[in-house]
């Protein structure tokens, strides 16, 4: 597999039952197989996932319905490295930069989600 891009998306969600809305982030590999095929896979508070957009995936949290209108609203992607060229910038991190990165909480989409009922 290819790692092709990492990105963050952003998606809006509103459930057809009861009309309340609210959005969530989802860190996406976006991967080549090696034979031309492309694959998603989705992390949600950095657990794996099934694809958000997947009819059922994701269940309104007011009335648990499983037919939810998904829109993405925004993104941010961070390319991946495939080749390295003369004058890389890329540096070894050190043992202390290591540590802080395992022990740096992880990051949440607590603040980012908002919920309205219409």
């Amino acid at each position: 597999m290819i790692l092709k891009e990492v990105s963050v998306e952003r998606l809006a969600f509103t459930c057809g039952g009861c009309g309340r809305s609210w959005s969530a982030d989802y860190d996406v590999q976006h991967v080549e197989d090696g034979h031309g095929h492309d694959r998603d896979y989705y992390f949600h508070d950095g657990l794996p996932c099934p694809d958000p957009t997947a009819p059922g995936a994701v269940l309104c949290p007011g009335c648990g319905r499983g037919h939810v209108a998904v829109e993405l609203t925004a993104r941010r992607a961070s390319p991946a490295i495939t080749h390295t060229a003369a004058g890389d910038l890329g540096t070894r991190p050190g043992s202390d930069k290591t540590a802080a990165r395992a022990d740096a909480p992880l990051l949440t989409t607590a603040g980012v989600s908002s919920e309205a009922n219409p």
